[in-house]
């Protein structure tokens, strides 16, 4: 499965799951995490100008200035904001902190 087509389906790779779709892809660990961070910002960033839910992999158009977001926009918003607060909590947990005596 290809980076595009696994992002669609899962926006975070946990550690396993990025070791396993380097490995799949012959690409390193480094590089799969690389391009999810900038895949997700790119995606947000379409997903807050309104690009909606239809294709948050290709935008269609440019966004309407002054547009009300539809409640699938918000929601699609609500589940972003959600993901990357859990992210933030993952990374603070006591296994990803390094430690230092």
């Amino acid at each position: 499965m290809g980076l595009e087509k696994r992002f669609e389906k899962q926006k975070y790779l946990s550690t396993p799951d990025r070791i396993d779709l380097a490995e799949s892809l012959g690409l390193s660990q480094l590089q799969v995490k690389t391009w999810y961070q900038n895949r997700r910002m790119k995606w947000k960033k379409i997903v807050l100008q309104g690009g909606g839910l239809e294709s948050p992999t290709k935008p269609k158009g440019r966004p309407k200035k002054n547009s009300i977001p539809t409640s699938e926009q918000l929601t699609e918003q609500e589940r972003a904001r959600e993901a990357e607060k859990q992210h933030a909590e993952n990374l603070d947990s006591p296994c990803h902190r390094s430690n230092k005596g």
